[in-house]
């Protein structure tokens, strides 16, 4: 159902074009609170659920980029910058593309837009298949759209890998936040507590390098001079997308269906 179709607010009013961090923060801020702006809880909109996790991230990647991190920094700033936004475009695309017609929206996020009411999906649940989603599916796509500017070298890819340090940073607190399975019955900073930590963070770590080499194993085929990068290349980029929507949709169905997510 789009939000038109059931009487919810229209969120294609945030899904603007956006040209800095700072503005895609206010774009998933008003995306997190417009989606939701009905309901009470227990009641959850999956879409809100998903936008709060996003943009806690996002304003520490903002953060960090304009130097009020001190332990932290990118080599690359600027990479990072055109990332992030090229990142965020595809959320606000999937968004508006689902609003204005759901059929021409990736299946990886309609699993999770056609499900955003109903009920007895737990926060997590929408909050992990948003993740999923966002990095199976949209982040193979954004990094590639951002080498055409900052090809990968080193210190992007350290850079990249820097942001895990930014969900391990955030990662207790959200798993509270979002009620996670293994936050409900021990105490914070238990050993099993730190365990679910542990088990999110390596979650984390390993579905963004799979983004990170997935998105390698297309661009070998970019020719700079090519037609949209060449025949070879969009015919690599043409098959990982299929494979990678296929996959991610099947995932979410799975992450949504889950009765506990640690």
């Amino acid at each position: 159902m789009t939000g038109n179709r059931t009487g919810l607010r229209s969120l294609r009013e945030f899904c603007t074009e956006v040209t800095s961090i700072k503005e895609v923060v206010a774009a998933l801020g008003g995306i997190r609170d417009a989606s939701a702006a009905d309901i009470v809880r227990p009641e959850v909109d999956g879409i809100s659920a998903f936008s709060r996790l996003y943009t806690i991230i996002t304003q520490n990647v903002l953060d960090t980029v304009e130097g009020r991190k001190p332990a932290r920094s990118f080599r690359d700033p600027e990479f990072l910058t055109l990332l992030d936004l090229e990142f965020a475009k595809r959320y606000l695309s999937a968004i508006h593309a689902w609003e204005t017609d759901p059929t021409t929206a990736p299946r990886s996020w309609r699993v999770l837009f056609d499900r955003r009411r109903t009920a007895g999906i737990r926060h997590v649940n929408f909050a992990a298949a948003g993740v999923n989603a966002h990095v199976n599916f949209d982040l193979t796509y954004a990094l590639l759209e951002t080498w055409k500017t900052f090809p990968p070298n080193r210190d992007r890819r350290r850079d990249y890998n820097a942001v895990n340090d930014i969900f391990a940073e955030e990662m207790d607190e959200l798993r509270e936040s979002f009620e996670a399975f293994l936050t409900e019955a021990v105490e914070d900073g238990s050993p099993v507590d730190k365990l679910g930590n542990l088990l999110s963070d390596i979650l984390v770590t390993w579905t963004r390098a799979a983004a990170w080499w997935a998105a390698k194993s297309v661009w070998r085929h970019y020719d700079p001079l090519g037609h949209l990068g060449g025949r070879k290349y969009q015919k690599a980029y043409d098959r990982m997308h299929r494979r990678q929507d296929r996959v991610a949709h099947a995932l979410g169905w799975a992450v949504l269906k889950a009765p506990a997510i640690p």
